[in-house]
């Protein structure tokens, strides 16, 4: 039983490095299924802004935040506002502890996004997907002002009030100022920030609205205005952030003093004529589990943090920040976010195949509500990436497009599930600079906040992205020939390697040239086989000659090239010789009085003449009547100066041989390649046989037989029939069935 239990658990580990670890064929694979195991030895969590949600097993953009919850007025009173689900609520000092003011709340905001308690007690000032919206307070509750409301605005992040008349917008990675004109808010742009924010999280007023502050993911950027325009203040500048999610800028009789959400703790920072410094007095840096907005009480360094539902108070006692329960509250139905932040990125860890590879796939398993998308990249030498697939959801359904050039611009060539890890799809393989770094990077995006893509195997649990690496395979070697072959359909063969173990070739792409020019004879084109083998085809058709005859050279060289299984295609081999020495197409070109129903070919039309393949039988070949002329033309190839024909057959008479003419040379007058003198490099011969016409001697269903040979300078070739064909004619009947017997006399009476 132990030895059992023991064969159980080493099954389980294997089956577990399996998913973690490269499986050899037929390259290095590994698997990530968003599990607490293998997501801690996959994800890159320093270079990952993505959520990776192990409990739910998916990837998908965070939260926004919300990084304008809470706001104090100018009066200086205790009394705040907090932002809720479905709009504001006030809460007031009864003199014991805070309680909600419900004449003063805000009710029926769909989608609140932002909140700045403005000017005026108890005004407010709540951006929603439509714009910014002002409500002021009527005498018995609060109510919408148009004149001092934007209307117009989408995707606002985070606003900032200074007094009635001054507000700025973070309206995506743009800073938008309005001021009120004294009948409604215009937008003024001169008190606009022109430099490029980086991916800004939150902005505030201060100075009376002539200063612009901006929170971005690792830095406070402050702007003054200079009279003309917003010029940046480095000496304001706050740096070294690590997770900043919102701060707040004091009112202008505290000096430039500024706190910042950061992480688990809430830094303040204070002008000290130089530059902002840090304040440890002035900071609250524990006690906070998940801080997430923080406002400062004009007129003190007071101030609340909302730290997850709770709006805790820390009040000044003169040295250090005083945690008051009594100015505290839990807000059960605060806003937690405003649907979901993009872009964000996924980042794997480096892998190691053991050498260098210079292709890469990956493959994922996606959920694409419309207006998201997910696009990946990767490297292998974990520095150079390539962005080559994305996929997108749209009203209609996935789409899936690939890059030709590194994300510039996109082709459709399917759907999202064209790219799960069990299709193979080899358009996702990516070319890399080599390397045994191996990545991949996921960006998610959404134009809809509400909505995020997902990167998760459903049901949970399976295989959600898979990243294969592959290495080219090596050039090929051919095989060099030493003699020339006899045969114009050679069959030429190489040796195939690959890097990755296991590999094999999926296809193959064969170059021949003459080797006194390098002028290309034929070309295979992308052969879809295993095969390391290529047999030179010949023409079947009786006008077409055989390339290489149509070359005018029998001394070529050939190169292979090959992809493997991956699809992956290798450099070119270097060039290897051989030489063809042969006869090729013999075909009849004339039949003097053919039998019933055979065809008679025109001598001078060549697209009559009927070829005799490799294979033909009797009953294919052409019928010819015994004692009938054939002309039969053969093509060489090779340097043949002389050659020799036979056409025996078999007899009851016992063995029989048609009579035969001397063979001589044609001029080509069907392909553009002259006919050469003797010795050439392709030659075209005719020659003329017949049989016995006695139907004793050739009954009908003789095979007439072929047996051709010559010699040259490169060797000797043959083709003989059989074993190419069965024959090259086939007799039926006899010429003498042409013939007549005319009496003749004379009357002598």
């Amino acid at each position: 039983m132990r030895n059992l239990t023991y064969i159980f658990l080493v099954f389980v580990v294997a089956c577990l490095t399996l998913a973690l670890y490269p499986r050899p064929s037929p390259a290095a694979t590994w698997d990530y299924t968003i599990n607490p195991t293998d997501t801690s030895g996959i994800i890159d969590t320093s270079s990952t802004s993505a959520v990776v949600d192990t409990a739910n097993r998916e990837i998908k953009l965070p939260p926004k935040p919300v990084p304008d919850l809470v706001g104090f007025w100018e009066l200086g009173e205790y009394d705040y506002v907090v932002l809720t689900t479905s709009g504001v609520k006030h809460y007031s000092f009864d003199g014991t502890q805070m309680r909600e003011n419900t004449i003063l709340n805000v009710s029926g905001v769909s989608n609140p996004l932002a909140l700045a308690a403005r000017g005026t007690y108890p005004d407010v000032l709540v951006a929603d997907s439509t714009g910014l919206k002002h409500f002021s307070f009527t005498g018995s509750g609060m109510a919408y002002n148009p004149a001092l409301s934007v209307a117009g605005l989408t995707g606002v992040l985070a606003v900032g009030a200074a007094g009635q008349s001054e507000v700025a917008a973070l309206v995506g990675t743009q800073v938008q100022h309005f001021s009120f004109t004294g009948s409604n808010m215009t937008r003024n742009t001169v008190l606009e920030p022109s430099v490029v924010l980086t991916n800004p999280i939150d902005v505030a007023l201060a100075s009376g609205g002539y200063d612009t502050v901006v929170l971005e993911p690792n830095r406070i950027r402050w702007f003054n205005f200079s009279g003309s325009g917003m010029a940046e203040n480095p000496a304001l500048a706050v740096t070294g952030l690590t997770s900043p999610v919102a701060f707040a800028v004091a009112d202008p009789q505290n000096g430039y003093d500024v706190a910042i959400v950061d992480g688990t703790q809430v830094k303040h920072y204070s002008f000290d004529g130089t530059a902002l410094r840090y304040n440890a007095a002035l900071s609250v840096t524990s006690g906070l589990t998940n801080p997430r907005a923080v406002a400062i009480r004009p007129g003190s360094y007071d101030r609340i943090i909302v730290d997850g539902n709770q709006v805790r108070y820390y009040q000044w006692n003169g040295s250090s920040l005083v945690y008051n329960s009594s100015l505290s509250v839990t807000v059960s139905d605060i806003l937690q976010n405003a649907g979901y932040r993009s872009p964000a990125v996924a980042v794997s860890k480096a892998f190691d195949p053991g050498y260098n590879v210079t292709h890469v796939r990956v493959r994922a398993v996606h959920e694409l509500p419309n207006n998201t998308s997910v696009t990946w990249s990767v490297t292998a030498d974990g520095t150079n990436w390539v962005k080559k697939w994305r996929v997108r959801g749209t009203a209609s359904g996935t789409v899936l497009e690939v890059s030709p050039d590194n994300g510039n611009t996109w082709n459709q060539i399917g759907a999202a599930n064209d790219a799960l890890p069990s299709v193979d799809n080899k358009q996702l393989w990516v070319l890399v600079s080599p390397g045994r770094a191996v990545k991949w990077k996921a960006e998610l995006a959404t134009s809809d906040t509400n909505v995020t893509p997902k990167i998760a195997a459903n049901p949970r649990g399976g295989v959600a992205v898979r990243l294969d690496t592959n290495s080219a395979p090596n050039p090929p070697v051919p095989q060099s020939y030493g003699t020339c072959f006899t045969t114009t359909t050679p069959t030429l063969s190489w040796t195939f390697s690959d890097p990755d173990p296991g590999d094999s070739q999926s296809a193959y792409q064969v170059q021949i040239v003459q080797a006194s020019d390098m002028a290309l004879v034929l070309d295979s084109g992308k052969v879809a086989s295993s095969s390391n083998q290529y047999t030179v085809p010949t023409s079947t058709a009786p006008d077409v000659p055989g390339p290489l005859w149509a070359s005018g050279a029998y001394q070529f060289k050939y190169r292979v090239k090959v992809w493997d299984q991956a699809g992956v295609e290798s450099p070119w081999s270097n060039w290897a010789n051989f030489c063809v020495n042969a006869f090729e197409r013999p075909r009849v070109a004339q039949i003097v009085s053919p039998p019933a129903g055979q065809v008679s070919p025109d001598p001078k039309n060549p697209a009559t003449h009927i070829v005799i393949t490799q294979g033909m039988t009797a009953n294919q070949l052409p019928k010819v009547k015994a004692g009938a002329k054939v002309v039969l033309l053969v093509d060489s190839v090779g340097p043949l100066n002389s050659v020799s024909w036979a056409f025996p057959y078999t007899g009851p008479q016992g063995n029989k041989t048609a009579t035969v003419n001397i063979p001589s040379k044609l001029p080509d007058g069907t392909t553009s390649n002259p006919m050469y003198p003797a010795g050439s490099a392709v030659n075209r011969w005719a020659v003329e046989f017949w049989t016995d016409p006695s139907l004793a001697v050739c009954p009908s269903g003789t095979v007439v037989r072929m047996q051709l040979s010559g010699s040259g300078a490169a060797g000797a070739a043959q083709l003989n029939a059989p074993p190419y064909a069965e024959g090259v004619v086939v007799t039926q009947g006899s010429i003498y069935e042409d013939w007549f017997v005319v009496l003749q006399g004379r009357d002598t009476s």
